[in-house]
C-alpha cells in the first residue's frame, strides 16, 4: 500500500492499482523481465548475454515450426 500525506500531514494509506500504469511502464516492466531473463541464462549455461538471447530466438523458432501439440489424430 502506498502512504499518502492529506494536508494536515496525516497519512492515508492507499492501495496502488495495476491497472493504472501506463502502457509504456508496462513495456519497460517487460523489457526490464526479459533483460534480466537473458542475465540469468547467460550466467546458468556460462555464456555472454548475446548468445543467450540467440538460443532464445532459435527456441522460438524451433516452436513455430514444430509445435509441442498438433491438432487431433484422424
Amino acid at each position: 500500500m502506498a502512504v499518502l500525506l492529506d494536508n494536515l500531514g496525516k497519512a492515508k494509506r492507499r492501495p496502488i492499482l495495476p491497472g493504472k500504469s501506463s502502457r509504456m511502464d508496462r513495456k519497460d516492466s517487460i523489457d526490464s523481465e526479459l533483460r534480466a531473463a537473458r542475465e540469468i541464462l547467460a550466467e546458468v549455461f556460462g555464456i555472454t548475454v548475446v548468445e543467450a538471447e540467440e538460443m532464445i530466438k532459435q527456441r522460438c523458432l524451433e516452436r513455430t515450426l514444430w509445435p509441442e501439440k498438433f491438432g487431433s489424430k484422424e
